[in-house]
């Protein structure tokens, strides 16, 4: 059975796929929450290609590939999640807490996960791609580091919590390109990519 890794392609909807292919130059500098086929795309098309990973194997497995591919333009932090005491208040759905919404992850701080992308400077990426863990956290630490003109890139957001804290900052701050479901490929489902462009 194919996938993303294989296919070295993001595991986004197809159209979200062919509107990336346009957006990536070779002088890109690309940041990342979640790798696999997104990172081999991006590598082979990018000048530097920053990734953060939650899961050891996966990190391991990504790295092992990289290597035999003999990709040099790309940097992986595997930052694990950390047990913290839950308050009544703290939600998945709050970028300030840092939590994510899958199942077996509660009682899990995403902090120094999301806060990977703090070690560069402000304004440095152009394309930031959020695939991975405490997605609303992730987004609210990326904008300050996605260059004017950059592009940040946010995966099923049919789960309307990711957005919903910055209605206001991408009204603002943003020009929506893409914001659609689509048919996504190894899976049966039609997902949603919202890609923005920082004003």
């Amino acid at each position: 059975m194919r996938n993303s890794v294989q296919d070295e392609q993001p595991w986004v909807s197809f159209r979200a796929q062919e509107i990336i292919h346009g957006l990536v130059s070779s002088n890109f500098k690309i940041f990342e929450f979640g790798g696999g086929g997104s990172t081999l795309f991006f590598c082979k098309r990018s000048k530097h290609v920053v990734t953060v990973e939650d899961s050891d194997h996966w990190f391991e497995k990504l790295r092992d590939i990289i290597v035999a591919k003999n990709i040099t333009n790309w940097r992986g932090f595997l930052v694990k999640s950390e047990r913290k005491e839950i308050y009544l208040q703290d939600s998945y759905k709050n970028p300030a807490d840092f939590m994510s919404g899958a199942k077996g992850l509660e009682g899990l701080s995403f902090e120094n996960y999301v806060t990977t992308i703090r070690q560069f400077p402000l304004e440095y990426f152009d394309l930031i791609l959020i695939d991975g863990r405490a997605r609303p956290s992730c987004i609210h630490y990326s904008i300050p580091h996605l260059k004017s003109g950059g592009f940040l890139v946010v995966d099923n957001t049919e789960r309307d919590y990711y957005l919903d804290p910055f209605t206001d900052r991408i009204k603002n701050e943003f020009d929506v390109l893409f914001d659609e479901r689509f048919p996504t490929p190894y899976s049966p489902d039609f997902t949603k990519t919202t890609i923005l462009r920082k004003k």
